[in-house]
């Protein structure tokens, strides 16, 4: 005869060295290594769970229940929304004129790019809102303006309504382009 057959432990799959242990676990015997039956060796059955997580099982701590916490104020969304002015590029390029400075000097007084400043002047591209307040507080001009949206109403589903298959695969398609 050949050499015996290594035992490997039922529970973590580790060769048992020396004879094992039987232990009962929810009704079925398994042969298991030294660790395992000392960590599920002497408990009473069904008290613990099958699958070993590697870790001591945490104990649960109850609490009585307290008051029930108030629910929260709904906030309201501001009624506004920031839009940068339609003329921006004639109000930063005369409060460019009005300073007298070069590009480079602005540049670099303010906070933006020498091209990014000279694209804003001339109009070849809005700037930002973050842009626009770096702007407004050099220059102390105006380039953001709150602009009032009426509140729209949710759409409603009638409750008659079946969705199609074509219904849930767009919802799943918007779904995935949020992220």
């Amino acid at each position: 005869m050949g050499k015996a057959k290594p035992k490997i432990c039922e529970i973590c799959g580790a060769t048992i060295r020396g004879p094992g242990h039987i232990i009962r676990i929810e009704g079925a015997e398994l042969l298991v290594c030294d660790n395992c039956y000392r960590k599920y060796g002497r408990k009473k059955p069904g008290t613990f769970s099958v699958m070993p997580t590697g870790r001591e099982p945490r104990r649960r701590t109850y609490s009585r229940p307290g008051p029930k916490p108030q629910p929260k104020p709904r906030r309201e969304r501001p009624l506004y929304t920031e839009e940068i002015v339609e003329d921006y590029a004639e109000r930063v390029m005369r409060a460019i004129q009005r300073s007298g400075k070069s590009y480079e000097e602005l540049s670099h007084e303010v906070g933006l790019s020498m091209n990014d400043l000279r694209a804003i002047a001339h109009g070849y591209r809005e700037p930002t809102i973050k842009e626009a307040r770096k702007l407004e507080r050099y220059f102390k001009i105006i380039l953001v303006e709150k602009v009032e949206e009426l509140p729209r109403e949710k759409a409603t589903i009638p409750r008659d309504y079946e969705p199609t298959l074509g219904d849930i695969a767009n919802i799943r398609v918007k779904k995935r382009k949020k992220k």
